[in-house]
């Protein structure tokens, strides 16, 4: 007798594919965390619970204004509004009594209990109105639990990542759950051993193009803890594309400039602090490409922070921080000599702190205490369109102060703002460049510009500012010191929004008592300005008239030294067939609006 073998046979069990549960579990954790549930769990009580209610006392409203005939308030004919009146109130009495009397009959010959369902039935078609006008109102459609697909599949996402050559297909998988954000979904990529997420960074357009969505919804995030894990959030719109009002706008309490000012919202939709006390910042952009907005949210949170020292020095010469001028304990335009002068003042100024910190022992960098201890504050000085002072006579000895004051005046509260258009060598020297920590890009011409203000290699590493498309004024890469470069919008502030912040930082600084010393005798005027409202209407004037119309106090000399900084001096002027030293209003205006 022969023996078979048999093969013993696997339960049809062990081959079903369990339930991702632990999957379900995480994206249960995240919500708790978050407060959805309970919150949600609160408000949705309380609305089932009130809906009846509601419903019914709108319900009993609509009733009652159309028995009034609120319908006919506009009518001329009062004798045919009071007949709709009359005939709806006989409608609403005939139709009460018959509930009233089908209540009571049904009580005496069918049950007791009739009342307490004819009750039930006005509330019911009350929560039926209630429920049809919260449906209506939603800001999105209803969707049902168990059929938004606001996510993609896993599978979705991994294919994306491979097709965009972000790693092998061996090994691309997800680490983490894809999560719903009210902006947005967010997941955690797994790449293949070996491989290193940051060379993901500068893929976004590809991993866009694969999923297919627009370029600047995809931001990846490195993640500290693990070298080959790549955090992905896709929002469901252009978060750069939308304006976000500046935060100091309609603000009545001082910032803590210590703390951090907003500087604009990130691709995630989440506002991010700069710290410019612990480093001097140079912001840089091609023309209209939003690098005044962000230098204006930069002078306004330190306006309001009020007591910080604002130095503005406007190489431009346009007017653009024309509204901080009564604030700021400094405010020259296009005068290179006293830019040289400051600097070296603000040189002075941080040795004396650093011998202040030395015989205090202790910390090595001011912070608020030892502010209020010395009483000294921040000396915040922004020279906008730097290329002007490097490129002037006095050029030299500005990079070598500004670089001294870059490098080492953060920790004694003598911090630098450097705004140019220009990303050459003549613009922005190398030595001055190397020592702002803080460094923020607007939209540059190439690549090449872009790795002058972010540094060597920057584009190579995926974060080039070249890339950033035309119709995104006031975006920009931030590279902070202490963390990765990120891509952000700068605040948006209008010229309404420039003068209510500005009068707010104004009033406060008031109260607090820390305006300029001339700021409290008399608002701070450009003298150049003033000399350019004396012309009035005439296109020349000579020396003498122009004094006259200037009035006390004002000569030939002093007329001459004010406009020496701007290039400007006296010439043979005809007028009415009479030639005398004067001046030409075309070259007041000229150097005004920042052309020459």
């Amino acid at each position: 007798m022969s023996e078979t073998f048999d093969r013993p046979q696997t339960p049809p069990s062990f081959w079903v594919k369990r339930a991702p549960v632990r999957a379900r579990v995480k994206v249960l954790a995240h919500r708790v965390r978050s407060g959805k549930y309970g919150s949600r769990t609160v408000r949705f009580a309380y609305r089932t619970t009130t809906a009846p209610l509601t419903g019914t006392s709108r319900l009993a409203g609509t009733a009652w204004r159309w028995i009034r005939a609120d319908d006919y308030a506009g009518t001329d004919d009062y004798v045919f509004r009071e007949k709709v009146r009359t005939r709806r109130r006989r409608t609403a009495w005939l139709t009460g009594a018959g509930y009233l009397a089908s209540t009571a009959a049904s009580t005496s010959l069918w049950d007791t209990a009739a009342p307490v369902l004819s009750l039930a039935a006005v509330l019911s078609v009350g929560t039926v109105v209630e429920v049809r006008k919260r449906i209506v109102d939603r800001p999105v459609p209803l969707k049902l639990p168990g059929f938004n697909r606001r996510t993609p599949a896993e599978n979705t996402v991994t294919r994306a990542a491979i097709d965009a050559k972000l790693g092998r297909a061996e090994g691309m998988k997800l680490a983490g759950p894809i999560l719903t954000e009210d902006g947005g979904w967010s997941t955690v990529l797994q790449l293949p051993p070996g491989q290193r997420a940051r060379n993901c960074l500068g893929k976004e357009a590809d991993f866009a193009s694969a999923l297919g969505v627009g370029e600047t919804q995809i931001v990846f995030e490195l993640i500290p803890e693990h070298a080959g894990r790549l955090a992905v959030y896709v929002s469901k719109s252009d978060p750069f594309l939308k304006l976000y009002p500046s935060p100091l706008v309609g603000l009545t309490d001082p910032l803590d400039f210590w703390q951090g000012i907003p500087a604009g919202v990130n691709g995630r939709g989440k506002v991010e602090q700069l710290r410019l006390v612990d480093a001097s910042l140079l912001v840089a952009g091609e023309p209209r490409a939003g690098k005044s907005a962000a230098v204006n949210q930069i002078i306004g949170s330190a306006a309001m922070a009020v007591t910080p020292k604002i130095h503005l020095f406007d190489g431009k010469g346009a007017g653009d921080h024309r509204p901080w001028r009564r604030i700021a304990h400094t405010a020259i335009k296009r005068n290179a000599p006293a830019l040289l002068t400051h600097l070296r003042k603000m040189q002075d100024r941080m040795e004396r702190v650093f011998d202040l910190l030395d015989n205090a022992g202790g910390a090595s960098k001011l912070n608020p205490e030892l502010c209020r201890q010395f009483g000294v504050d921040v000396e915040l000085t922004i020279v906008d369109e730097m290329r002007y002072y490097v490129t002037s006579p006095q050029g030299p000895e500005i990079v070598e102060v500004a670089a001294d004051i870059a490098s080492r005046g953060p920790a004694a509260g003598v911090v630098l703002i450097l705004a140019t258009q220009r990303m050459t060598k003549d613009g922005l020297p190398p030595e001055l460049k190397g020592v702002c920590s803080l460094r923020w890009s607007m939209r540059v011409a190439d690549v090449i510009a872009s790795n002058a203000v972010l540094g060597a290699g920057a584009a190579g590493a995926g974060y080039d500012a070249s890339d950033i498309p035309r119709t995104h004024r006031g975006v920009g890469i931030l590279d902070a010191d202490g963390a990765d470069p990120m891509k952000l919008r700068s605040y948006f502030l209008d010229d309404d929004g420039l003068a209510a912040v500005a009068a707010a930082a104004y009033a406060l600084r008031e109260a607090a008592g820390t305006l300029p010393e001339r700021e409290r005798d008399e608002p701070v005027e450009d003298p150049a300005v003033e000399i350019l409202a004396a012309f009035g209407g005439a296109d020349r004037m000579h020396t003498v008239q122009l004094a006259e119309e200037l009035g006390d106090g004002w000569n030939a000399a002093r007329i001459a030294a004010v406009l020496k900084p701007y290039g400007i001096a006296p010439g043979d002027v005809k007028i009415d067939g009479t030639n005398r030293n004067g001046y030409r209003r075309e070259d007041l205006l000229r150097v005004m609006n920042g052309s020459t």
